[in-house]
């Protein structure tokens, strides 16, 4: 079996507007350039989206919820010739979750679970894999699955309190993060 190179990408503030939670499909709004971006890199990665989305377990919305807003996903991106070849979304929360939501996963980032799923289910090399998010939990989850990791300036920018995880490369947007990894192919 060969296997094949990946993007993972953080969802909210990496590909979309970090608006507060999303919970409803009207409330997605893409990036500038972020289609374009997952365009130049489908044609020579898969690319996979890897999200963190305790709304859910807090029960502000439900997985349907969440399925409608990644099928609006998916309607946006391909509008501009994009696709995404998976979508894994961790419901979970250790503290604000409830219920069956309410615990600590290995699918939730930084650990990571949902990336090495995805592996095994796409048949994806990891050691020819980034992860690219703005978020320190997406740098720590990427670095945990053996891949390169680019923090973008979009959303939290990392600026969301922690600084125990180091990017190998720091990019303005996910555009310039895809401009980074095709010129890179590691």
């Amino acid at each position: 079996m060969v296997l094949q190179r990946a993007v993972f990408l953080d969802r909210d503030g990496t590909i979309n507007e970090d608006a507060g939670f999303v919970t409803k499909p009207e409330q997605l709004r893409l990036i500038p350039y972020a289609a374009k971006a997952i365009a130049l890199l489908n044609e020579k990665y898969k690319v996979v989206v890897i999200t963190n989305q305790p709304m859910v377990g807090r029960g502000l919305c439900t997985e349907e919820d969440i399925k409608m807003i990644h099928h609006e996903l998916l309607r946006q991106l391909s509008m501009q010739d994009a696709k995404l070849d998976g979508i894994y979304a961790c419901f979970h929360h250790p503290i604000m979750g409830l219920g069956e939501y309410r615990q600590s996963c290995s699918c939730r980032k930084p650990m990571p679970g949902m990336i090495l799923k995805a592996a095994d289910e796409l048949s994806l090399d990891l050691a020819s894999s980034y992860m690219v998010g703005d978020k320190t939990s997406d740098i720590k989850a990427g670095l945990s699955a053996g891949l390169k990791t680019i923090l973008v300036k979009t959303g939290t920018a990392g600026n969301d309190g922690f600084n125990d995880a180091v990017p190998d490369y720091v990019a303005e947007d996910l555009y310039h993060a895809a401009k980074i990894i095709l010129e890179k192919r590691i």
